[in-house]
């Protein structure tokens, strides 16, 4: 207990004598949280003045690679891995799609893996694993399983209750003062899967651009995007901007209505799982909708920044056929065939 008090008094001390962590400081903090030395009124403590006084890419750099240890890390035998960094708090307004999204991507030859956790605040929305859930594949399965699953079939989901047990057992610590945390983006970049680069999404421009320096150096060639509701999607109708960790590389603006997307998505729905496992089914049988445009347009995004495709369009194409031919949605029927026929680990 009295190893933490000076991180909480580092942080928390008051406007002229507050102060950022080292790197290493960062890494022992967030190791004491984790380990069950810091109590829960401690860390609480730590969270709220760190939120106050703001996170540095240093910081977030430190408590990654202390969460990291932390984990269950699988290494599956798949080349270049690309790893969705989608916010672990769900969707509260807008649709779900980032398993529609990875299952097209997935289909046309890129290699994905989707990762999250229940209840986690603030917005404590539908989550990918909600929709998963709902379309028949249980989140709850364990890492090998999900390790054959990306071998295999070029996806799966991790749940972090699965891999990364001690992070999971700070979310009711959390879910006390329901704000947004460093924790919010040290999830994103746990990297369970042993991925070579991670797309990860912000709703902040400008916390986006202090995080590209630590996402460089954690997830070097990956990109930030800023997304609906902080996800990852490149909206149907509208500009979206992804940045590359590597401060010296020019932004990527998607702009929609130039690559043939004029339509705005502005489609909001319930917090209802079912609801958005339907769209999924939609977008991946091909029906014409502005949520299937969002899905079609991220993933041709996606397969660019990956390196499947040498233009742009060319990306979006990929996805296209992908979805046309139906592989993205026999992909979804054979994920939820191997989860069925596998035996249970639990």
């Amino acid at each position: 207990m009295q190893a933490f008090i000076p991180y909480v008094q580092a942080v928390g001390r008051g406007e002229k004598l507050k102060r950022d962590l080292t790197r290493e400081e960062a890494r022992e903090a967030m190791r004491l949280m984790l380990d069950g030395t810091a109590t829960p009124a401690q860390i609480g403590a730590f969270l709220i003045t760190q939120r106050v006084k703001g996170e540095t890419a240093d910081e977030i750099e430190g408590f990654v690679e202390a969460a990291r240890t932390f984990c269950q890390q699988i290494r599956p035998r798949v080349p270049n891995l690309l790893d969705l960094g989608v916010p672990y708090d769900g969707k509260a307004r807008t649709p779900q799609l980032a398993p529609a999204i990875a299952l097209i991507v997935a289909a046309a030859g890129q290699p994905v893996v989707l990762h999250g956790a229940p209840g986690v605040p603030t917005k404590q929305g539908v989550t990918p694993a909600h929709v998963l859930e709902a379309l028949g594949i249980p989140a709850e399965q364990a890492p090998e399983a999900v390790a054959h699953q990306l071998e295999t079939l070029g996806i799966g989901y991790l749940h972090a209750p699965r891999f990364a047990p001690a992070w999971h057992a700070l979310t009711p610590i959390r879910q006390q003062f329901g704000l947004r945390t460093a924790l919010n983006t040290v999830e994103k970049l746990l990297n369970p899967a042993g991925a070579s680069r991670c797309v990860a999404g912000f709703f902040h421009r400008n916390y986006l651009l202090r995080m590209r320096a630590a996402v460089h150096r954690l997830f070097p060639g990956s990109w930030l995007v800023q997304g609906i509701e902080g996800s990852i999607e490149c909206r149907a109708g509208r500009t979206t901007h992804l940045y590359p960790v590597d401060e010296a590389a020019e932004p990527l603006v998607v702009e929609a209505p130039r690559l043939g997307f004029a339509t705005s998505d502005d489609t909001e729905v319930p917090a209802d799982p079912a609801v958005h496992a339907e769209i999924t089914r939609s977008i991946l049988t091909d029906r014409p909708s502005p949520s299937r445009d969002t899905a079609l347009l991220t993933a041709g995004v996606l397969l660019y920044v990956s390196g499947r495709a040498d233009r742009l369009a060319d990306g979006i194409e990929q996805a296209r056929a992908t979805l046309a031919d139906g592989k993205a949605f026999r992909l979804l029927q054979q994920w939820m065939e191997t989860v069925r026929t596998s035996v249970p680990s639990s």
